[in-house]
């Protein structure tokens, strides 16, 4: 049975597309070394380079990716806003990259190793995207707090891991509750799309994160 991706991305809020960004690995590969160039000693903490497009054209995906191409048609989410390079280490609590009542806002990744739960696999809470799942309030608090509010580390809160090897694209809705645990060292390339705002709430929603995204230095990206 295939499955219908954009169908995926927006009862569940994420969506994985195997294997769509392979034939760019060498690009990306080669945007990465000369964004963020490698380090004598390991890297301890999380590194980023901001605006990777415009600094490496090379890691553009428009026209690229046909897999990621449809996908972002289907949705109506064509517009790169921004896109970033990172090399993650260790744990990323759970979190959303903002969470938007108007509008559309995705983030597409792509993760140099092979991911799963026991080496930083991205994990999300599927429907915590939707305005009407009730996520909002304390319920989102009472999950950042989790080991004191549910008795859980953060692994052991009920999710979906998404397992992936180099050239997997995953694509999740901004809003979506995400996390990453028992991670070493691992890079990521990250591309940032948006749906036109039509209506005044959605050219509100639109501006906050645009802001988030260039002014912002308390967003979290995983």
């Amino acid at each position: 049975m295939t499955s219908t991706p954009h169908l995926l991305l927006e009862r569940f809020g994420f969506c994985v597309l195997p294997g769509a960004a392979l034939p760019l690995l060498p690009d990306l590969e080669e945007a990465f070394a000369a964004l963020l160039p490698e380090e004598e000693a390991p890297a301890t903490e999380r590194r980023t380079r901001f605006h990777a497009v415009e600094h490496a054209p090379g890691m553009a995906v428009a026209g690229r990716v046909p897999a990621l191409d449809d996908l972002l048609s289907r949705t109506g989410a064509a517009s790169m806003v921004t896109s970033d390079v990172n090399v993650l280490v260790g744990d990323s609590y759970w979190h959303s990259d903002g969470f938007y009542a108007e509008g559309l806002y995705l983030r597409a990744v792509v993760y140099g190793e092979p991911t799963d739960a026991d080496t930083g696999a991205l994990r999300v809470i599927p429907g915590s995207h939707r305005v009407e799942g009730g996520w909002q309030g304390e319920p989102v608090r009472q999950l950042m707090r989790h080991d004191e509010a549910l008795g859980l580390r953060g692994d052991e809160v009920p999710a979906t891991v998404l397992p992936t090897d180099p050239g997997d694209v995953i694509v999740f809705n901004t809003n979506v509750l995400h996390s990453a645990w028992n991670g070493g060292r691992r890079r990521q390339w990250a591309w940032n799309f948006a749906r036109q705002p039509v209506t005044a709430s959605e050219r509100t929603a639109a501006s906050q994160y645009v802001l988030n995204r260039f002014v912002s230095g308390t967003v979290r990206f995983t």
